[in-house]
């Protein structure tokens, strides 16, 4: 009767091991840009960023805006609306 009830919590316990570990993994992959944005995105809409460099984990340089509505989008850090976001969304945070 006890093995039984090793042997359920041990099943258990793995199944809950592997649902763990496959959300994790699923998380990073979301944070990595693949592509750009073709939008320009005003900053009133913005309300941070990440930079993410292609030499670290991910394949591409790239600037990953949150917007109001909790999306995250992908941009170019060599277009000039970028930049110009960035620099707005820096000023916001120097000023708090």
């Amino acid at each position: 009767m006890c093995s039984g009830k090793s042997l359920l919590l041990a099943t258990l316990g793995s199944v809950l091991l592997l649902h763990l570990c496959s959300e994790s993994e699923a998380a990073s992959n979301f944070d990595c840009c693949l592509q750009y944005t073709e939008h320009v995105l005003h900053h009133r809409f913005l309300v941070g960023f990440t930079q993410q460099l292609a030499n670290e984990a991910c394949d591409i340089d790239a600037i990953i805006f949150y917007t109001k509505r909790k999306l995250a989008v992908c941009a170019d850090p060599k277009k000039n609306w970028v930049k110009k976001a960035v620099r707005v969304l820096s000023q916001r945070v120097n000023k708090m």
